[in-house]
């Protein structure tokens, strides 16, 4: 304990020796905890070495930076990685596991507010990653977080001046209040999140579409999701769709089917082994809903990657080989098969935004 004391002294002897730049690097590594740094950025700005407002700014940068390199590592790396270097950065399986419940449960918001509670406020960025959240919104959402953090510990430092290494001792009073009202923001934003999704799912037609509106609840904000729209061309045919979901990795049309008992795939077409002996393969409808949307968007001079979904609701329901034009999933893979879909050019909010206006608009009544 000794050695890694002394290691700590010395690397913010020398990090902070290069002023705001030093608070910088020193929250982009964290070698150092955040706390530390900032409170010795303060003590420097009551010596008049630097100014509060550099010290702000320039916490603020290395804060995000850091952030961003767990973000880029969840975007590229995955959880795979995280499994296997986890603990050389520091977040441990158990807090992968917490901050990805979050996630799931809270949408891309709990980037924000997860800041403020220790641990979590870190490993969050992970998630939010492999579910590929719009960069920008991240980064806002981050540097948002990072400012008030910063002027916080910073002016503590100030008021502590030379005695600054009191700083975890001083903090306790506030870090712990500001815990709990993260805390309470988070049950608010859930109780608001869980009303909208309760009105959302109440659009879904059938108890299948019911099943899948509940879970395309759960995706982040940076997706769209509609329920039962009918599209119909300039030139073609209609087509009603049980669901549409539009976000930075493309579009996704999904139709559901509620079928129980083994739901057989061949080269042959569809069979079911239960109920009628066999059918016509489901996907040729899924096949022809990909023609309506694709014609759909170039209409209007709009281009991202399509992807047609069928989705088996029924618990019962034993999916055995796969369709060699679209993807055949049972319900519990759904948002998986979403999140980790690849695409070569992310969709920006705006465009997704103005997809999802573009078809609830034109949409037939």
């Amino acid at each position: 304990m000794d050695v890694l004391k002394q290691w700590i002294e010395f690397a913010l002897e020398w990090v902070t020796q290069l002023g705001y730049w030093g608070i910088m690097l020193g929250l982009m590594i964290e070698i150092i905890p955040s706390e530390v740094v900032l409170a010795y950025g303060g003590y420097l700005v009551s010596m008049n070495e630097i100014t509060f407002w550099q010290a702000i700014l320039f916490a603020t940068i290395g804060g995000t930076i850091a952030q961003l390199f767990l973000y880029w590592i969840g975007l590229y790396g995955g959880r795979p990685f995280i499994q296997k270097y986890g603990k050389y950065i520091f977040i441990s399986k158990h807090h992968m596991e917490v901050s990805e419940k979050w996630f799931k449960r809270y949408g891309s918001g709990v980037v924000f507010s997860a800041r403020f509670i220790p641990v979590v406020r870190h490993a969050i960025s992970i998630p939010a990653g492999i579910t590929r959240m719009s960069f920008l919104k991240f980064t806002m959402y981050t540097a948002l977080a990072v400012i008030p953090w910063s002027i916080f510990f910073v002016y503590v430092g100030m008021e502590l001046g030379s005695n600054w290494e009191q700083i975890e001792e001083r903090a306790t009073s506030y870090v712990v209040p500001s815990i709990i009202v993260s805390g309470l923001l988070l049950v608010v934003y859930f109780l608001i999140k869980a009303k909208i999704k309760k009105i959302n799912v109440k659009k879904a037609g059938n108890a299948g579409e019911r099943i899948i509106a509940n879970q395309l609840s759960s995706l982040p904000k940076d997706y769209r999701v509609l329920h039962n729209v009918i599209i119909k061309p300039k030139y073609g045919s209609r087509q009603e769709f049980d669901h549409i979901v539009i976000g930075p990795n493309g579009l996704f049309h999904i139709e559901t089917k509620n079928w129980s008992g083994d739901l057989i795939f061949t080269k042959h077409g569809f069979e079911r082994s239960k109920g009628k002996a066999k059918t016509q393969d489901p996907t040729g409808q899924l096949y022809r809903h990909d023609v309506v949307i694709k014609q759909f968007l170039r209409e209007y001079g709009y281009k991202c990657d399509v992807e047609g979904l069928l989705c088996f609701t029924h618990p019962r329901g034993n999916v055995i080989g796969s369709s060699p034009s679209f993807k055949t999933l049972k319900a519990n893979q759904l948002l998986q098969q979403i999140h980790t879909k690849k695409t070569k050019s992310n969709l920006s909010k705006n465009k997704i935004d103005n997809i999802f206006k573009l078809i609830k608009e034109k949409s037939v009544k």
